[in-house]
């Protein structure tokens, strides 16, 4: 499947480099200028960038942005960040991807092109004057941005040591998670990303375009209900465990809305960080790739920006100012909160037995019949009042009828889905079987008035269903839900 279709189906030498193509300049006030540059990358590709400097008497340090897929530099999600770091005194550079935005070049999902363009970009900034420099060829820089711009960050700095920190914001961890989580594919998503992507890309001209393979595995995937074996390796090979000895101090930030990147994501990059002794941090906001990031209120985002301004004071200009360990946005309370690990020390797993829940439904649920429905509920009386604060597991014992199922998991309280996200998974073969996984990271206060609810479900309109599929039979008593909690 070419671009057409798909789009129609759904709706230079170093010193050359450093120097550029520059146009207009502009003021923004607060001291700071900007400067629109088309910067040579290393194979000649023309990256449309803008450089933002401080009015400063002295080299200081810099900022490396780029953007969103199918955004491009001055997108909302990344011009306002750029002016917040230019006015705290840092020179920054925004650039849109090779692909996007003013950008020539083929959209390669953040791959080792894209990674090539990001150092082309350290090379052109250790090549101002405006920027101060660790060493020769070195600057001081970090980088900052969003999703697309998020998984460039943990890529580039995984390549380039020059790279002294990074915040990336609502991103992945591992891309075939993100896409196919447990086995399902997440149609939803994929169809939005190809449509968006391919939409925005072709715009630049007929020489610019989304990687032609992403759209072939798309329609092998409708066809097979499968993710081809070439999206999986090229997925590996973006994704965070691929990346062997990364050390670069990262302030990872996560949005508890986020149905493409769900929290656990970010976690598990967390982990991975603090079990290598990386030096890390964590915060999560209300927002993420959900319509809860249109409304985000400004303090929080001025809240988010204020700690990455911290970081980068940390480890750009050697401050001893610091970001807590783990900032999490109370939804409840509307206010933010600080601890000094996550999950905090006092937290513990309490367990809910199905056996021992008000059943709204059949243990019996299949997609398409007569006789079943293809959901049912769990519910258990709250008898305290706690926090459930971290990343539950769920631990099912089920009956399968057919060769396969695929069923789709939420957890509620009081009867409404927690920051509607769920989860998927891909159940292989007929008969008994146990799956066990984590849900995606959440927080809520709850007292004895409050309900909590486990969703069983074997279908969604965001994945893809199982065509196979008989249906399966939960079995309760052997089945249970371990909620992170603590005391009130």
């Amino acid at each position: 499947m070419n671009r057409r279709r798909f789009l129609g189906a759904s709706g230079a030498a170093l010193t050359a480099l450093a120097t550029g193509v520059g146009t207009a300049t502009a003021s923004f006030g607060s001291g700071v200028t900007s400067e629109d540059y088309t910067i040579e990358s290393w194979d000649g590709t023309k990256l449309e960038a803008t450089f933002y400097t401080p009015d400063a008497s002295e080299p200081q340090p810099a900022v490396l942005m780029t953007h969103g897929w199918g955004a491009f530099r001055e997108s909302p999600l990344t011009l306002p960040k750029a002016k917040h770091h230019a006015k705290q005194g840092y020179n920054v550079l925004t650039y849109d991807s090779r692909g996007f935005g003013g950008s020539e070049g083929t959209v390669g999902l953040d791959g080792p092109n894209e990674v090539k363009d990001a150092q082309r970009m350290v090379d052109w900034l250790a090549n101002r004057p405006e920027v101060a420099l660790d060493a020769t060829d070195d600057p001081k820089v970090g980088m900052d941005g969003v999703s697309y711009a998020g998984g460039i960050q943990l890529s580039a700095a995984a390549a380039d040591d020059r790279i002294d920190a990074v915040v990336p914001r609502i991103t992945w961890n591992d891309l075939q998670y993100s896409l196919a989580p447990n086995g399902v594919i997440k149609i939803g998503w994929l169809s939005v990303l190809l449509g968006l992507g391919g939409i925005s890309s072709s715009l630049i001209g007929p020489d610019t375009n989304i990687d032609p393979r992403l759209y072939d595995w798309y329609e092998e995937a409708l066809e097979t209900n499968e993710i081809p074996e070439a999206m999986l390796e090229l997925n590996e090979r973006r994704s965070f465990p691929y990346f062997d000895d990364y050390d670069t101090p990262t302030f990872l930030v996560q949005g508890w809305d986020d149905s493409l990147f769900k929290p656990i994501e970010t976690v598990r990059t967390y982990r991975s960080l603090q079990d290598s002794g990386v030096e890390s941090r964590l915060a999560f906001y209300e927002g993420g790739h959900a319509p809860e990031e249109i409304t985000v209120p400004l303090d929080q985002r001025g809240h988010m920006n204020g700690l990455a301004t911290t970081w980068f004071d940390r480890h750009l200009r050697d401050e001893s100012a610091d970001v807590p360990q783990s900032s999490t946005y109370l939804k409840q309370r509307g206010e933010f909160r600080t601890e000094d690990q996550f999950p905090p020390e006092d937290t513990e797993f309490v367990s809910y037995n199905l056996g021992d829940a008000a059943v709204d439904g059949d243990d019996r649920i299949e997609r398409w019949s007569w006789w079943y429905d293809s959901e049912v509920t769990y519910t258990w009386d709250v008898r305290e009042s706690a926090e459930w604060y971290g990343t539950p597991q769920v631990d099912l014992s089920l009956d399968v009828h057919g060769p396969e199922a695929r069923i789709f998991v939420f957890m509620l309280r009081n009867g409404n889905p927690i920051n509607g996200n769920g989860e998927a998974y891909r159940v292989e073969g007929s008969g008994v079987s146990r799956v066990s996984f984590e849900f995606p990271t959440f927080q809520r206060f709850v007292s004895p008035s409050d309900t909590f609810g486990l969703e069983i479900g074997v279908s969604s309109p965001w994945y893809l269903d199982s065509r196979e599929s008989e249906g399966v039979t939960i079995r309760p008593g052997e089945s249970s839900v371990r909620l992170p909690q603590r005391q009130q």
